[in-house]
């Protein structure tokens, strides 16, 4: 999963440009709760349908796009991904320099889940585009279209950085940890509704306490869009979650991995992983 994403008009009239911090915007997007429903439901059928997330940020997204781009061009490294940019599609996909780096590093264990998990950001790219969500198309807003590709190549790093596995209970606490860094109302639909499932299929697991402890981390990390990628995935993991305040999440670690992995198990044919293996064959 993914999640911040937006479809970016390629030319706006100059009265409805947004100017923030030196930068334009577009005007907000008309926020659609039927067509999120109806796509949070087709996830909940099949946790790795990533086009449904995209689907969802998008239809509830309004003006929070803005303000999460306010927050981070209010930063140094934050100006930076937008201006220069910063181009963490490439760094992510670079494996040979993240298998250079030290054994238990912040680089090495992102590869290995993702080697363990057969995804790849090409594989994230894709999955935008399936919902029409072009990343790199031509618009003029190249700065505000910086930040939402940014921000969906750093959802599996912070998979890495919670401690939350891509089981359908880690993908939930992942985004409720994500709502507290991103602000989109598509976030509290997804976790809520994901929730009513897993609670429906499984009533005796403590999912709701292991949100709330996903909520309680969110809320203790810094704005971690703030933070230098390149700088940390070099540094150990432990150093890293410590240094931007990270905990422990007990309460997912403790339920065991059988159940976890038996949760919302995909009842449709094919995957984002089985698509991105067929690809590579």
């Amino acid at each position: 999963m993914t999640e911040a994403a937006a479809k970016l008009p390629k030319e706006v009239a100059p009265e409805d440009i947004e100017w923030i911090n030196g930068f334009p915007t577009p005007p907000s997007l008309p926020v659609r709760p039927i067509h999120a429903l109806v796509s949070v439901f087709k996830l909940i059928l099949n946790k790795e349908d990533t086009r449904q997330v995209f689907e969802v940020f998008q239809a509830l997204s309004g003006d929070t796009g803005k303000r999460l781009f306010s927050e981070m061009v209010a930063t140094p490294y934050g100006r930076r991904v937008v201006s220069e940019p910063v181009q963490l599609e490439k760094i992510l996909s670079d494996r040979a320099w993240l298998r250079s780096l030290p054994e238990g590093s912040f680089g090495r264990i992102y590869l290995a889940f993702m080697e363990g998990e057969n995804l790849t950001p090409e594989g994230l790219l894709s999955s935008a585009e399936e919902a029409g969500i072009d990343h790199k198309g031509e618009t003029e807003f190249k700065e505000y279209q910086r930040m939402f590709l940014h921000l969906s190549m750093s959802h599996d790093l912070w998979h890495v950085l919670t401690g939350y596995g891509r089981d359908a209970l880690g993908e939930l606490c992942n985004l409720v940890f994500t709502r507290t860094q991103t602000y989109n109302p598509g976030n509290w639909l997804i976790t809520t509704i994901g929730m009513m499932a897993q609670k429906a299929e499984q009533p005796g697991l403590p999912i709701l306490k292991a949100m709330k402890e996903a909520r309680r981390m969110g809320e203790g990390v810094d704005f971690i869009l703030q933070y230098d990628i390149e700088e940390l995935l070099p540094l150990p993991l432990d150093e890293v979650r410590r240094r931007l305040n990270f905990i422990t999440p007990t309460v997912y670690n403790a339920i065991p991995e059988e159940i976890k992995q038996s949760l919302l198990k995909p009842k449709l044919k094919q995957t984002q992983s089985e698509r991105e293996r067929a690809v590579a064959a």
